[in-house]
């Protein structure tokens, strides 16, 4: 789900509001700052010690398609039912 911070921040405050604040949650945000990737040397090794940045439209873009990636919303939630089952199994024995 892409969002801009403003936007996820009234969906926060509607959370808070509708479940309290401190109702527990996982989360996981992505910025500009983590879109970047490593420059290779003159032999083509990539250089971890240096970060490149995208331009501001091209990181937008890599925002944009990871949060409309099904993929990682499935992952998620075979994570949640996995927890699930395991915390359920957990009170039966």
């Amino acid at each position: 789900m892409f969002r801009t911070l403003s936007e996820l921040r009234d969906s926060i405050n509607n959370l808070i509001d509708a479940q309290g604040e401190n109702a527990p949650c996982a989360a996981f945000v992505f910025t500009k700052e983590d879109v970047f990737f490593y420059p290779k040397d003159e032999n083509g090794i990539e250089d971890l010690d240096t970060q490149e940045r995208l331009n501001a439209e091209d990181t937008d873009d890599v925002l944009t398609e990871l949060g409309g990636c099904d993929y990682i919303y499935e992952q998620v939630f075979e994570v949640i039912d996995d927890e699930v089952r395991r915390v359920r199994n957990k009170q039966e024995v």
